[in-house]
């Protein structure tokens, strides 16, 4: 089972969170200090957790400096703002954006609710308030619901043309609805109007989608040298930076694009994943599962958790693994109750662990509203599952149509076309998976070299 670093999960919780982070640029003189972040997705609550989960440990709790306490803080301050004079607008959009940092900070799915709530406050007070509208964008892209993002996104821009973060919102909810063409000139205005961290990272993931990895590479070095808004967002791109010098040949400097980020915040959840994957690809099986287990529990997500199965298989923990696999699976069924769509998530953890033909389904329903490079891999990795390989090989050449060198659809292709006996072909994407990462995944990597060795010289 692989769910990569660029997961809907991910991607969407850090593109929500630099689109508020630009957003905060036309927040009041003094926005909240929550504004630099924002939603996430949810994930479950202790008690939702499996026997043996990682997690289980207690962490530390945060210093009355963090930013988790800090958010706390503010979120109770804004709270009783918004008790005092239920008139003052800007109150209830703050509030929104500290509970939607409350949410990146916990992915506490019950935060969604309240925060969107606020939202709806300000707007009831202030309906042509394109700030708020952005929070609602950011909120609804966080829950992949990347239609209504959209239309969201762009009632902000007709009621403020020139506001960067609306322009991000709707940029982002192209990407994810598959419109990359439409994505590519909206990044153009956007980045028109402004070149900073924010910006030069979406244009850096649209190269990066069309496998225009120096071009990706120049935009995230660029955007990791732009002056952030808040700590965690520069992290964020840092990580970014790191996973870009992975798939560019440059395990050292990803390494250390690691490392930078985690001096920002530490314990920063993508940065430890990075490592891990670091790790997993030198063959440090056991430091891997550390940093993934750390990371799942500093935000409980299933790509880490799913992570950490594929490095505890591998390794031979057989029993662990499958506790970690029941986790995530636990964790994407949370997401789906509190509001998340995860289509794609749940049919690549059937493919894999469940009912190839349940697999199917939700890969399908999500192709038929998102048509992306990644629901197509969905629809094909299912499809490879049931033993329908020649239908299969459609979806995958629809996954890999920008040009993507992402391992995983790489993999997934790789192995369609062994099944196929394209020998050729099979040897081309096996092999790119492998060299663009190593460690993209303990059990995929294990299943590319057995593929690889079984091809005939």
């Amino acid at each position: 089972m692989t769910l990569d670093a660029s997961s809907r999960f991910a991607r969407a919780l850090g593109a929500a969170a630099l689109v508020v982070a630009i957003g905060a640029c036309a927040a009041p003189a003094q926005p909240p200090a929550s504004v630099g972040s924002a939603v996430g997705p949810a994930s479950p609550s202790t008690s939702a957790r499996a026997p043996g989960d990682p997690r289980t440990a207690p962490s530390p709790s945060p210093s009355p400096s963090s930013p988790t306490s800090r958010t706390a803080a503010e979120i109770a301050r804004l709270q009783a703002a918004v008790e005092a004079d239920p008139s003052d607008a800007d109150a209830p959009r703050d509030l929104g954006f500290a509970l939607a940092q409350r949410v990146r900070e916990t992915a506490d799915p019950s935060l969604y609710a309240p925060a969107l709530a606020a939202f709806g406050a300000a707007l009831r007070i202030r309906p042509d308030d394109a700030l708020a509208l952005v929070g609602v964008a950011g909120i609804q892209l966080g829950k992949h619901e990347f239609a209504a993002g959209l239309e969201t996104a762009r009632k902000a821009l007709a009621l403020s043309p020139s506001l960067v973060a609306a322009h991000a919102a709707e940029v982002d909810a192209l990407v994810e609805l598959g419109r990359y063409d439409e994505a590519d000139g909206a990044a153009g205005v956007m980045l028109g109007l402004s070149v900073d961290l924010s910006t030069l990272a979406r244009v850096s993931y649209l190269a990066e989608l069309r496998g225009r990895l120096p071009a990706a590479l120049t935009a995230m070095q660029a955007a990791a040298a732009s002056p952030g808004l808040a700590p965690e967002n520069t992290a964020f791109v840092h990580a970014l930076l790191g996973n870009l010098l992975v798939y560019s040949g440059d395990p050292t400097a990803a390494a250390a694009a690691y490392r930078t980020a985690l001096v920002l915040v530490p314990d920063h959840p993508p940065s430890l994943a990075g490592q891990g994957r670091l790790a997993a690809g030198a063959g440090r099986l056991d430091e891997a599962i550390v940093l993934f287990g750390r990371a799942a529990s500093v935000a409980p997500l299933p790509e880490y958790v799913i992570a950490l199965g594929d490095a505890q298989a591998a390794d031979g923990r057989t029993d662990a693994a499958a506790r970690s696999y029941e986790l995530a699976q636990a964790e994407i069924r949370l997401f789906e109750a509190a509001g998340v769509i995860v289509d794609v998530d749940l049919a690549l953890m059937e493919a894999d662990h469940g009912d190839p033909a349940a697999a199917l389904a939700h890969a399908m329903a999500a192709h038929d509203q998102t048509p992306t490079v990644r629901a197509a891999d969905a629809v094909a990795w299912a499809l490879h599952r049931l033993g329908r390989d020649r239908e299969a090989l459609v979806h995958a050449q629809e996954a890999l149509r920008l040009g993507s060198t992402d391992p995983i659809l790489r993999y997934h292709a790789g192995a369609i076309e062994a099944a196929l006996g394209d020998e050729k072909a099979a040897r081309r994407d096996l092999g790119l998976a492998l060299a663009t990462d190593p460690g993209f995944s303990g059990t995929g990597v294990a299943e590319v070299r057995r593929l690889l060795a079984s091809l005939p010289d």
